[in-house]
């Protein structure tokens, strides 16, 4: 008999170790679920002002439930020993270690998916984020997006679906307030149509809600292709599978590693989440490191840079158009209405392909109100002046502009009946 036949034989040492002190660690182990149990929020939020004194604050629900199950795991350590003791040979046929890698995987994907895990993931993203913008928004995203998906189904109401212009442009709070309608905002930065179109499962979460968007030729040209680390922390199936389906066999060929990676995400929590583990890895006792703003200046020269090349990839265009015309008409059966308000930038954009390109993205719209998909409501019908004093840069407005723009979506979303609406006195 080979040695790798030979049956398995503990060592007496680890046998008499664990007899020994078997009772110690299911004690140590029923005191550190204590302290997990009680230290779970003030580590995820940074919140040194939580940690309790010496109290019974300490005794958690949780933290005796978590106690319990490792005060077991040194009686479970001795119940395996005993078993490959006695069953050693037949044990070694199965491929153990592997089989406890796939089962471990599949607990941390489960717990990520569930409310609590995504809760305590990320609120502790956001404590750690810093002056990284992006990272908060996105945590803001899935996190509200993880509580409507709860057993409990949230009340139906107006959901705001767009990118940061979105974000800075209506009051959300006070949208809710004008109109008498729960708000649910589905808005961050640099959600543009194919990752707007990619995100599609975290707005459909109740038959009665209202969609609305912001849209303009900036929307459907800013991206030169498919930028996978922006569509991955917000992929769904169902649009991951409309970017699929509008694209050509050429573009598909050309970014078959992203549609794998993307198809990934969308299927696998911890795939989709992997990005934004970072902070926690890099960060666990202390936010980012907070480097110093740009100057003003300085930022709208990149703006401008940047603007300059919108719809560079008419390949990137058609596939948004096809893609976004997928997601209304999935869409439009899965909710009450969809309203599309046609989007504005700041009157100096310096992008000479903007005209023409928010002339084709009209005529998108209006043919998908004629299809019945959607409520279009084009600039001259929204009836508000936005000059370039209400903008702080090119494509966001400022106090006095989130002001008007609010006002716009109340008056338009405040009935489900489409009445044009009311001219707005400026504040």
């Amino acid at each position: 008999m080979s040695s790798f036949e030979k049956p398995y034989a503990p060592l007496p040492w680890e046998r008499e170790w664990l007899r020994r002190h078997s009772l110690w660690l299911s004690l140590l182990g029923v005191g550190l679920g204590l302290v997990l149990g009680r230290l779970v929020w003030p580590i995820v939020l940074l919140n040194r002002a939580d940690v309790p004194g010496l109290s019974m604050q300490w005794f958690t629900a949780k933290g005796v439930g978590l106690g319990f199950a490792l005060g077991l795991l040194p009686w479970i350590w001795r119940g395996g020993i005993r078993m490959e003791r006695e069953r050693g040979w037949s044990l070694r046929r199965w491929p153990i270690a592997p089989l406890l890698a796939v089962l471990g995987v599949l607990a941390i994907e489960l717990a990520l998916r569930s409310f609590t895990g995504q809760s305590l993931f990320w609120q502790a993203v956001r404590a750690r984020s810093g002056n990284q913008h992006q990272a908060r928004e996105v945590s803001l995203f899935r996190e509200e997006a993880a509580a409507c998906r709860r057993a409990n189904a949230p009340a139906p109401g107006i959901v705001l679906l767009g990118s940061s212009q979105l974000v800075y442009g209506v009051d959300t709070p006070e949208l809710a307030r004008q109109t008498g309608q729960p708000v649910y905002r589905r808005a961050v930065a640099g959600l543009f149509i194919a990752e707007l179109v990619a995100s599609q499962e975290f707005s459909n979460f109740h038959p009665d809600n209202h969609l609305a968007l912001m849209l303009s030729a900036f929307d459907f040209g800013a991206r030169d292709g498919l930028y996978v680390d922006a569509i991955r922390p917000q992929a769904t199936s169902a649009g991951i599978q409309h970017l699929w389906a509008a694209a050509d066999w050429p573009f598909r060929l050309r970014y078959w590693r992203t549609f794998m990676d993307l198809h990934l995400a969308a299927r696998c929590d911890l795939w989709r989440s992997r990005d934004y583990a970072r902070f926690l890895l890099e960060h666990p006792f202390s936010p980012a490191h907070i480097p110093a703003a740009p100057v003003q200046s300085e930022t709208l020269t990149e703006q401008k840079r940047a603007y300059g090349h919108l719809g560079s990839n008419p390949a990137m265009v058609h596939l948004c158009y096809r893609a976004f015309a997928r997601f209304l008409a999935d869409m439009a059966s899965k909710c009450r209405q969809i309203t599309v308000l046609e989007g504005r930038v700041n009157p100096t954009y310096p992008s000479p392909e903007f005209a023409p390109l928010a002339l084709d993205v009209r005529q998108f719209l209006a043919q998908q109100q004629q299809l019945g998909h959607i409520r279009f409501i084009p600039i001259e019908e929204q009836h508000v002046d936005l000059p370039v004093s209400v903008w702080r840069d090119m494509t966001h407005v400022n106090a006095i502009g989130r002001k008007r723009l609010t006002r716009l979506f109340a008056q338009c979303l405040a009935t489900a009946s489409n009445p044009p609406p009311r001219p707005i006195t400026p504040p």
